[in-house]
C-alpha cells in the first residue's frame, strides 16, 4: 500500500525533481524577500554573466558521465578568451577568430584525452597539470596585464546580440544543452557514454572502446569550453591574467547538484544545466542581499558535498521504499584510471 512517505520517496527517485525542486523554491524565496531579484534587466544580466559556466558545466558533466574530471576546463576557457581575443585584434574575421577560440579548447581537450586513454594516466591528476599549463600560457599571453580590446563590432555581437529580448549567448548555451543531452540520450555514441562510465556493467562494456569514447567526450568538453571563452570574450571585450579561475569548481558543483554522479556512468546534461541556474540564483540573490562574495566559495563547497550526499540519500531511499525495477543502477567505485573518486 502507498503512503506518503514512499510516494515522497518515489518522486525524488524521479531523475531531475529534487534540483527542479530547489530551484523553484530558491527562486521563489528570493522573489519574496528581494524586490529587484525579478527585474527584468536584473535577470538578463546575471544570466549572460553565468553563460561560459552553462556552456563548460554542459560539458564536463559528459565527461563525467564518461567515467573522468576535467580540471581544466576553467582555465582552458580564460585562455581561449585571450586567443580569440587577440586574433581579432589583430584583424582576423570573426569566423576565424571563433575558430581560434574554440580549437584552443579543443586542442586541450585532445591533449587531455590522449594523455589519459594512451598513458592510461589519473584524469585527475593530468587535468590539474593542464589547467596549470592552460592558466600559465594566458600569462604569458596577455604579459601579466588586462588586454582591451577589439574594434569588430560583429566580434562583439557574437555574444551580445539580442535574440527575442535576451542575449545571443543566452540562446547558444540554451542550444548547447539541448543538443548535448539529445546526443547523450538519442544517439549510439550518447549509450557508448554511458556505458564506458565507471558505472556500467561489464555486460554494457562489451564491443564498447571506453578509451576512444572518453577521448571523444574530452574533446568535446574542451571545445565547448573554447566556445564559452569566446563568449566571454565577446561579451567583455577583454582578457586577464586568472580570467574564469575557478570555474572549473563551479561547474562541478552545477553537475553534481544536477545529478551526475562524479563515479561516471550516471546523470543527465540538462539536470547539470539546472543546476548551474541553481547557483547563479543563489549568487544574484546573494548580491542582491550583500552577502559578500568569497561566501559564495563556501557555498561552493558545500554545494559538492551536500549534492553527493543527497544523490546517494535519495538513490537509498528510492531503493528501499519504491520498485526495485524503476530505479537506475548504482554505479560502482571508479576504475583505476577514471573518475573523480580514485
Amino acid at each position: 500500500m502507498s503512503t506518503p512517505r514512499t510516494t515522497a520517496a518515489r518522486v525524488l527517485g524521479i531523475d531531475g525533481v529534487p534540483i527542479v525542486t530547489a530551484l523553484v523554491i530558491v527562486t521563489a524565496y528570493f522573489s519574496a524577500t528581494v524586490p529587484a531579484f525579478l527585474d527584468g534587466e536584473g535577470l538578463r544580466y546575471y544570466l549572460n554573466e553565468e553563460v561560459p559556466i552553462f556552456i563548460i558545466t554542459a560539458g564536463l558533466a559528459l565527461v563525467i558521465i564518461a567515467g573522468g574530471i576535467d580540471l581544466s576546463i576553467g582555465a582552458v576557457l580564460g585562455l581561449s578568451a585571450g586567443t580569440s581575443l587577440l586574433a581579432s585584434m589583430h584583424g582576423a574575421p570573426v569566423i576565424l577568430a571563433v575558430l581560434v577560440g574554440v580549437g584552443t579548447g579543443a586542442a586541450f581537450g585532445l591533449l587531455n584525452g590522449l594523455v589519459i586513454v594512451k598513458l592510461r594516466l589519473n584524469d585527475f591528476i593530468v587535468t590539474l597539470g593542464t589547467l596549470n599549463i592552460a592558466a600559465g600560457l594566458l600569462v604569458v599571453l596577455t604579459d601579466h596585464v588586462q588586454i582591451t580590446g577589439t574594434d569588430d563590432e560583429s566580434y562583439l555581437a557574437i555574444a551580445n546580440h539580442p535574440v527575442l529580448s535576451v542575449s545571443s549567448a543566452l540562446v547558444l548555451a540554451v542550444l548547447v544543452v539541448a543538443v548535448l543531452q539529445a546526443v547523450l540520450v538519442k544517439t549510439a555514441f550518447g549509450r557508448r557514454v554511458r556505458a564506458s562510465g565507471a558505472g556500467a556493467s561489464p555486460a554494457l562494456v562489451a564491443g564498447v572502446d571506453a578509451g576512444r569514447t572518453k577521448l571523444y567526450a574530452y574533446v568535446i568538453s574542451g571545445s565547448l569550453a573554447g566556445l564559452g571563452g569566446v563568449l566571454l570574450a565577446s561579451r567583455l571585450n577583454s582578457v586577464q591574467p586568472g580570467m574564469a579561475g575557478g570555474y572549473e569548481l563551479s561547474a562541478i558543483a552545477a553537475a553534481v547538484l544536477g545529478g551526475v554522479s562524479l563515479a561516471g556512468g550516471r546523470g543527465a546534461i540538462w539536470q547539470a544545466a539546472v543546476g548551474g541556474l541553481l547557483l547563479a540564483t543563489l549568487k544574484q540573490g546573494f548580491r542582491l542581499t550583500g552577502v559578500d562574495p568569497l561566501v559564495f566559495s563556501i557555498i561552493i563547497g558545500v554545494c559538492i558535498l551536500v549534492g553527493v550526499i543527497v544523490d546517494r540519500s535519495v538513490y537509498r531511499l528510492a531503493l528501499t521504499l519504491g520498485s526495485p525495477a524503476s530505479v537506475p543502477p548504482r554505479p560502482e567505485p571508479a576504475r583505476a584510471n577514471g573518475g573523480i573518486g580514485r
